[in-house]
């Protein structure tokens, strides 16, 4: 591993553990790819906390440290207001009897030791068909912009504040070829949610265990369509540190496997072991082993995340760094629809379902796929016209990222 992606790791870790950065100085052009590698994966504020009274960053250039600082503050600035309306409309939906359940966003940033630090795009919350259209008028209501998405899904957009509330009534769309089926381990989310007390308002939200499951899933749904980035394993890793206690690891890890999803989540253990300095002893592994050095040595087991971390330090947040990575995703969600490689002329050719979101006559026409398929090509090659590398990048990468679904067992 480069030695750049060493030292932010070893800052991220300093981060999640509250800990000095012990590793060593960080020259002038090294700290510019930190900072941009802490843009890609959404963890300024988390970077800047840790490096602001390092002596090595003090000597570096002052329009650079500035505009460290200033990036930092604005982002925690933000989300401060976002959190805050966040609260006050989940306290007025409460008050009108709509049962949300709240998952990621600001349940994970409880966790970290400055929670504003840590970024979140936006707020999930899950409720029953029957309150869909009711929660609509009550958000419009305060003053918030509905946003349509198909499926069972929308959005409420706060101008004032940014705050983004992402609406749904499954955690993974049925729809899905990929990860529809995942919805079934989460019949009962309602009659298992628990709640949690967040600066004073009691929240809802998924047990324990169903919560760490969904880390899970929800990381390879992200890899599927691209990627997903290191804050993704912190919120991992986090979260077993935090509530290991409460959890039946005994079915966690059953649940799992029935899926063919425990060897990436043991990998997503090592990779926290190896550069999060996560605490190993909070969670129980498969057949009830504590101590994860026998699960290492074991051949039961497959572990070597040095793959899975090259993919997501690439990836960033949510597998954007790149277009040519964004557009892997027909390749990859195919390889698991279908269980076998991915093919080129799906890739080229998608189906209705994956389309119908850009090109929406296809949600009332689905017979004008071919037109949608026209109109996808011509307007990839104007994209790139002046870059006739691109579709081989991508295949090529494509490749790659299917071999690593294989290499952790989600593929055959």
């Amino acid at each position: 591993m480069e030695k750049v992606n060493l030292q932010f790791l070893d800052l991220l870790k300093s981060s999640l553990n509250n800990d000095i950065y012990e590793g060593g100085d960080i020259d002038s052009q090294d700290l510019k790819q930190i900072y941009n590698l802490a843009q890609m994966h959404h963890v300024v504020p988390m970077i800047y906390g840790v490096l602001h009274n390092e002596e090595f960053f003090k000597n570096a250039d002052e329009n650079f440290k500035m505009m460290f600082k200033q990036v930092a503050f604005k982002l925690v600035v933000s989300q401060i207001q976002r959190s805050n309306r966040f609260l006050e409309l989940y306290k007025i939906l409460k008050e009108k009897n709509i049962e949300a359940i709240v998952f990621k966003g600001i349940i994970f940033r409880n966790m970290y030791n400055n929670p504003d630090d840590r970024m979140s795009s936006d707020e999930d919350i899950l409720v029953k068909k029957e309150d869909y259209e009711k929660l609509k008028d009550i958000l419009c209501g305060e003053g918030l912009e509905f946003i349509e998405k198909e499926g069972n899904e929308c959005a409420y957009l706060c101008r004032n504040t940014g705050l983004c509330i992402e609406v749904s009534t499954s955690l993974f769309s049925h729809e899905s070829k990929a990860y529809g089926h995942l919805n079934r381990l989460f019949d009962d989310i309602f009659e298992k949610s628990i709640t949690i007390n967040i600066d004073g308002v009691d929240i809802k939200t998924l047990s324990h265990e169903q919560h760490l499951i969904y880390i899970v899933f929800h990381n390879m749904k992200h890899f599927l369509h691209g990627g997903f980035g290191i804050r993704q394993v912190a919120d991992f890793s986090k979260y077993i540190e935090t509530y290991g206690q409460f959890i039946d690891w005994e079915k966690f890890w059953s649940d799992l496997k029935i899926l063919n999803y425990d060897t990436f989540a043991l990998n997503l253990i090592d990779i926290s072991l190896k550069y999060l300095g996560f605490d190993y002893t909070k969670a129980i592994y498969p057949k009830g082993v504590r101590d994860f050095n026998i699960i290492i040595n074991s051949k039961d087991y497959y572990i070597n995340s040095d793959d899975l971390i090259s993919d997501i330090l690439s990836a960033g947040v949510f597998g954007g760094s790149t277009k040519e990575r964004k557009h892997t995703a027909l390749m990859t969600l195919n390889a698991v629809e279908d269980q076998k490689n991915g093919n080129r002329f799906k890739a080229i050719f998608p189906s209705v379902d994956y389309l119908k979101g850009n090109y929406t006559y296809l949600q009332k026409h689905p017979i004008l796929l071919p037109i949608a398929w026209t109109q996808r090509i011509f307007s990839y090659i104007k994209r790139n016209k002046n870059n006739t590398t691109s579709y081989i990048n991508t295949m090529e990468l494509g490749k790659q990222r299917i071999e690593l679904l294989k290499e952790y067992k989600i593929i055959k």
